[in-house]
């Protein structure tokens, strides 16, 4: 499992499990299965998160807090099934674990958060295919992703620029511009900058990275444009880094690099996003259905991937902007010349 970028509006899908507070006193105990994942054709260990709504008699805050209100027990199997052209191709059974041992916990909150129950399994996944998830219990089908409608992967991430070593200049009237092919079956985009430097102090020299979000949940309008574009500005990034980074006359610092972390979302995760920022200003009597390709359930499957550009670098020019820019210049980074501007 890749780590380190993330994505969207997407990992909070994955913490997410529902309860309803409007409810009838006279009607029976309900169980809504509840899906979301995020399917990486680049790795081999995949997590998906399968819990329970509920519709209970009762005070749904206290339940959301007990482990069996949201959890399902070890009678559920999960499946998810790989199709080519129409035919069943690779299966593949998840099997439960707690995410909480793994280095994946739950945030805490309003639901149970130990354990953390995923399911996950190890096996490669092909962009050739589509992929279908089925959730059953006692031999029957609960909750299932929907009809014709599999999941195709988001595969094949190419970023134009910036590439490894370019210099790249820092301006905010003539702006650098982001480069990169649509990826196929994705509609969402991230974009984190890996801003590396060396922070003196007169007891220590330290080799230090501050991550920057430059962009989250980017849902690109290509009309006729082959490419998707996104313009960098000298104070977006300056800006981050005065908000970021401890200021003090006794610490002065030398930029080192940039690694530019891509994160794209699958159509289906765009969808998502698209609904729940259209429920903006609309009133709890005109809210629309959120998204979910669920069946018999709801949540959501999608897919995701990762596009990393290392040790991208700034021109003299820019290094120049970097510790003299009004922005910037109380960090105390160094110029072209590895002097501090005063």
């Amino acid at each position: 499992m890749k780590k380190g970028i993330l994505i969207f509006a997407t990992l909070f899908l994955i913490c997410f499990a529902g309860c309803k507070r409007d409810f009838d006193l006279t009607a029976p105990y309900k169980e809504i299965p509840v899906v979301y994942g995020l399917l990486d054709v680049d790795s081999t260990t995949h997590y998906i998160r399968v819990q329970k709504a509920f519709l209970i008699d009762g005070d749904a805050s206290v339940a959301a807090g007990i482990t069996d209100s949201i959890y399902y027990s070890d009678s559920v199997v999960v499946k998810l099934i790989g199709y080519f052209n129409g035919s069943r191709k690779d299966s593949f059974y998840l099997h439960k674990i707690d995410g909480n041992t793994i280095g994946l916990p739950k945030d805490s909150g309003l639901f149970a958060n130990t354990p953390n129950i995923l399911y996950t399994f190890n096996g490669i996944l092909k962009a050739t295919e589509t992929y279908r998830l089925e959730v059953s219990r006692g031999g029957k089908i609960i909750a299932h992703t929907t009809d014709n409608a599999n999941i195709e992967l988001a595969n094949n991430f190419t970023v134009n620029t910036p590439f490894t070593s370019y210099k790249m200049k820092l301006s905010n009237v003539s702006p650098y511009k982001f480069t990169w092919l649509p990826v196929p079956n994705a509609g969402i985009y991230d974009l984190t900058i890996r801003f590396f430097y060396t922070e003196i102090t007169p007891s220590d020299v330290t080799d230090k990275y501050i991550d920057i979000p430059f962009f989250k949940s980017n849902i690109p309008d290509l009309g006729s444009s082959s490419n998707v574009t996104a313009q960098f500005t000298a104070d977006i990034l300056l800006s981050k880094l005065a908000s970021g980074l401890e200021q003090s006359p006794d610490i002065t610092r030398q930029f080192r690099k940039m690694d530019f972390m891509f994160a794209a979302g699958g159509t289906e995760l765009s969808n998502f996003v698209v609904s729940q920022r259209a429920q903006t200003g609309i009133t709890s009597g005109e809210a629309l259905p959120v998204y979910t390709n669920i069946t018999d359930g709801t949540g959501l499957l999608s897919s995701r991937l990762y596009k990393q550009v290392d040790s991208v670098l700034l021109n003299p020019a820019a290094l120049d902007t970097l510790a003299c820019s009004p922005i910037s210049r109380a960090l105390r980074f160094k110029n072209q010349f590895g002097a501090i501007c005063n």
